[in-house]
């Protein structure tokens, strides 16, 4: 009875995600998403809404994306097909979405190689409206958006005609774009931008091996110099056909990461900025197991300053229909400087029911928790959607100096505010930022910045800040630490 009992528990333990990472939720469960191989996935995140939209292999064959949202974190999802058959186009490919500071959903989809279009939600992705087209050029590849206050930038690869890479803006919710041509090159590019409305772009030129940077501090009107850093070979195999590059940056630091088989099997290459994308590191390898193939990487920095990463593993090289696949996650407590050993975020570790899992699965963060989807053929017919979140305050280690985390805290603040409020920040041989922070992650004000070279006392009025939960951060170039206060007013 014993042994039988250990195998049982074994068994039982086998099938979820590891800690912190809640058990998988199914994205996409009802029909016509359950004869359809769910590809590469996007996905916005403000307050308790979740939007997702992704792409199938089948893309040639049944003109709908499947879309789905949630009204409760995640526990469950909601599907509404997507289609646009104004387009005259049967097929579409390489969905963005994400949500504006207004909480607008934003959505852009290639339609063949024809046209990029773009759609807006008012009411959290349940119905579209105010559709614009971004371009209707020949040539469309692999475009990105990003959302920033109420503005949108989007970047893709022309292909025909005049090619390289184009540059799309709009600061009317969509409705009009401004589009420029900023760089000869063409290749997979990656884009975001910081807090300090910075736009950060990386570009993955397959045919070359190469990667290259660039950088917008004016919104787009005008970009850098390019600068390379680094270089790679990829050939594809089952389950992933692109080097598909991501960038994310945060308190000066960028980070760029890609897949590298110049070690003889795929592996998440990275480089990185210290100084806010002058001058860059080596490269180097990210993932801790170094046997059999990581492919389609994304990495994202959370309003704290921990750096999360995600890729796809599977023990084989080359990897072929019958490859075990898992997907996992790392941390950085340090910007990049070391990771932690990798965690498994899918409940299991299965194959894939087609040879191409889609290009690109993201992460998101707000100030409470990190969040995952990805694709998998778990039920054994196709490869469906699935996703899952975890708590920052779990996966990240705050670094403090000294032994005594809660003795050496630099920022101490009182856990409910009303009226005026009043922070304590202890001597410091660093200058310091502290930050105010929604839970959807944005910035809702900025309270100090400099030296503390003796204890010091800031009053705030609680009536500058929104009502509910408030993150505080408080960051320098040797710790951060990040406290939960409720603000009553």
């Amino acid at each position: 009875m014993k042994k039988t009992f250990v195998i049982i528990f074994i068994l039982a333990v086998a099938v979820y995600a590891d800690a912190p990472w809640i058990p998988n939720v199914r994205v996409s469960v009802d029909e016509p998403w359950d004869t359809l191989n769910q590809g590469e996935s996007c996905f916005g995140v403000y307050g308790d809404t979740i939007v997702s939209i992704c792409n199938t292999a089948e893309r040639g064959q049944v003109p709908v994306a499947p879309y789905a949202f949630s009204f409760d974190a995640g526990q469950t999802f909601v599907q509404i097909p997507f289609t646009d058959n104004t387009t005259g186009i049967g097929w579409h490919t390489d969905p963005v979405i994400a949500f504006d500071d207004s909480g607008h959903v934003h959505m852009i989809m290639q339609f063949s190689v024809n046209m990029l279009k773009h759609y807006l939600s008012r009411d959290g992705g349940q119905t579209w409206e105010d559709t614009s087209t971004v371009s209707n050029t020949y040539g469309i590849d692999k475009p990105w958006m990003v959302v920033k206050d109420n503005e949108i930038y989007i970047t893709w690869q022309q292909t025909s005609g005049t090619t390289g890479i184009r540059f799309a803006k709009s600061t009317d919710y969509g409705a009009t774009w401004n589009l420029t041509n900023i760089w000869s090159r063409t290749g997979i590019t990656a884009l975001c931008i910081d807090e300090y409305d910075v736009l950060h772009l990386a570009l993955v030129y397959w045919g070359g091996g190469d990667v290259y940077y660039k950088q917008s501090t004016d919104y787009g009107e005008n970009w850098s110099a390019e600068t390379p850093l680094g270089d790679f070979e990829y050939d594809p195999h089952y389950g992933d056909r692109a080097p598909i590059n991501t960038i994310t940056a945060r308190n000066n630091v960028v980070f760029v990461a890609w897949v590298d088989q110049g070690a003889g099997t795929w592996d998440i290459s990275a480089v990185r900025s210290t100084d806010g994308g002058s001058t860059w590191s080596s490269e180097f390898v990210v993932n801790d197991i170094v046997s059999g193939s990581q492919c389609k990487v994304w990495a994202l920095f959370d309003v704290f300053g921990g750096l999360h990463v995600t890729y796809y593993h599977t023990p084989d090289w080359p990897s072929n229909p019958s490859s075990i696949f898992s997907f996992r996650y790392q941390y950085s407590p340090d910007a990049g400087v070391t990771f932690n050993p990798g965690i498994r975020v899918s409940d299991t570790s299965v194959v894939s029911m087609d040879d191409f899992i889609g290009e690109y699965h993201i992460t998101q963060a707000d100030s409470e928790y990190l969040y995952a989807q990805w694709a998998d053929g778990r039920n054994g017919d196709y490869n469906d959607l699935y996703f899952s979140k975890a708590l920052l305050s779990d996966l990240a280690i705050i670094e403090h100096e000294g032994n005594d985390p809660v003795a050496n805290r630099i920022l101490e603040a009182p856990s409910m505010w009303h009226s005026t409020v009043v922070l304590r920040v202890q001597a410091h041989d660093y200058p310091v930022e502290i930050n105010a922070y929604d839970v959807s992650g944005r910035m809702v004000k900025h309270i100090f910045s400099g030296m503390v070279r003796q204890p010091m006392k800031i009053q705030i009025d609680n009536n500058d800040l929104p009502s509910g939960v408030i993150f505080l951060q408080l960051s320098s170039p040797v710790t951060n630490e990040s406290c939960k206060v409720v603000n009553i007013r």
